[in-house]
């Protein structure tokens, strides 16, 4: 509990902070709360959430180095590494563009990995909201600091994560897996359909997904992005 605190504490004071951080103690506070996150032992859950939310609150002036250390750690499947980088996208959605593609080839690589439930909720969220991330992006590039990224950057990657968690995560009884993976489709295919090449697997699923789902799930999620 005593550890909870402190990160309360400390993610109040880095609200307040403006990159006034020393080098040595951003580190610091980095490792520590990726490490928490990461532990093997039965950590508390709240103890993970709080070094999560801390880490997306120092994310605030120290994007690059939060979102590095993240990605070190994503090589394997953690369930807060892959909530923290969905907050982190929700959050400063035009900032993590040109990290994108770095995370999305490492999930590509790790799709064996991902065997539990929880962990692939986890890991749909990551693509649902990277997806969101750079659906903004798309209408939003000329506010970027960094040079204009194309549609093809994206899709090559998101494609085989796309056709991966159709093709065998959709089949699972596990509900909240189900609705994991429609809310992704959305943002997933708002990025897919930009380009003609991959259209046609992308409609060929969409009426088979309604048909299976519309009895127990709401599938708004999967047509949205389009609609919008």
């Amino acid at each position: 509990q005593n550890r909870i605190d402190i990160y309360c504490v400390l993610e109040k004071v880095l609200q307040q902070d403006t990159q006034g951080l020393e080098r040595r103690l951003l580190k610091k506070i980095i490792t520590l709360a990726s490490n928490h996150m990461t532990e093997t032992q039965e950590a508390r859950n709240e103890l993970k959430v709080a070094a999560s939310n801390t880490l997306v609150t120092l994310a605030r002036c120290y994007f690059s180095d939060v979102m590095l250390e993240l990605v070190y750690h994503l090589e394997l499947p953690e369930e807060f590494i892959f909530i923290t980088l969905g907050n982190l996208s929700s959050a400063y959605a035009l900032k993590c563009i040109p990290f994108v593609g770095m995370i999305l080839k490492v999930m590509i690589s790790m799709l064996a990995l991902v065997k539990d439930s929880r962990m692939r909720q986890a890991f749909c969220g990551v693509l649902e909201k990277c997806s969101r991330a750079v659906n903004v992006y798309f209408m939003n590039w000329e506010k970027c600091p960094f040079p204009r990224m194309g549609e093809s950057q994206f899709w090559k990657n998101i494609l085989p994560l796309y056709c991966h968690v159709t093709s065998n995560w959709l089949s699972c009884e596990e509900l909240e897996l189900k609705q994991a993976v429609i809310k992704a489709l959305g943002p997933m295919m708002g990025i897919l359909l930009h380009k003609k090449e991959p259209q046609n697997p992308i409609f060929k699923e969409i009426s088979w997904l309604l048909e299976q789902y519309k009895e127990e799930i709401d599938v708004f999620h999967v047509t949205k992005e389009r609609q919008e």
